[in-house]
Parts: structure tokens; C-alpha cells; sequence
């Protein structure tokens, strides 16, 4: 089954999204978490021999300590020239900064920009698609 992380600094926050992906039908165990992208990449790094272990989605926020989602963006990307991981990267973020909106969605190319709070009928779309 496909995986879903979700990578954000705030516990919370953390087990506020991990509550409402579970809502949408997904298995705990497929729901994976991580306080800061240096966290996720190094996951990502060593399980890259075995993509299908991978998570097909990512739930990135931007700012956060140690490494935050636009340095593990810029990494991620040196990845997918070394390999056929290509996940589905939502941002989420308290930032409602149109210049962060558009460096994500055009030089990162993530699939959606998504602004704090949100819900199980958000991500229920999202996961379906």
C-alpha cells in the first residue's frame, strides 16, 4: 500500500494530520512522521534501493529547524536525478506569502500549496487523486 509522510517541526500538528489521514481509511502503519526534512531525507536516502518503500506523498511544511522543507526540497531534487523517486509533495504552511506559493509550485514543482489549518475533506481529496 502506498505510503504518506508527514514532515512538520509541531507535534501537534503531527498528530492532528496523522488523526485525519487515518479518517480517510489509510493504516497507521502506512502513515509515517517527521519533525524536519533532514529527518525524512535521511529516511529517504536510505531506503532509496527500495523505492516502494518510500512514501508516494509528502506533507511538507516549510519552516522548520535543522532542516527546513525548502533545503530538503532543493535536495530532494538532487535525488530524483539519481533515481526514479518522483513523490507527490503538498506544502503546508502557515505562509500565505505569494512569493513562497509561487517558488514552490514553479521551481519545485510541488502538486499543492496548502495554508494551515486543514481537514479530512481536504486531505481525502488529495489522498484519492
Amino acid at each position: 500500500m502506498n505510503k504518506i509522510a508527514v514532515i512538520d517541526d509541531n507535534m501537534i500538528f503531527r498528530k492532528v494530520t496523522k488523526m485525519h489521514i487515518k479518517k480517510t481509511g489509510f493504516l497507521e502503519e502506512n502513515i509515517l512522521v517527521f519533525k524536519n526534512g533532514k529527518e525524512i531525507y535521511d529516511f529517504i536516502k536510505n531506503n532509496i534501493k527500495n523505492i516502494d518503500f518510500l512514501p508516494k506523498t509528502l506533507f511538507l511544511d516549510l519552516n522548520m529547524p535543522i532542516m527546513d522543507g525548502w533545503d530538503f526540497l532543493k535536495r530532494l531534487q538532487e535525488i530524483k536525478q539519481e533515481c526514479a523517486y518522483n513523490p507527490n509533495i503538498y506544502v503546508l504552511t502557515s505562509s500565505v506569502d505569494d512569493k513562497d506559493y509561487k517558488e514552490a509550485m514553479e521551481k519545485f514543482h510541488v502538486k499543492g500549496y496548502l495554508v494551515k489549518p486543514i481537514n479530512t475533506d481536504v486531505l481525502s481529496k488529495i489522498i484519492q487523486l
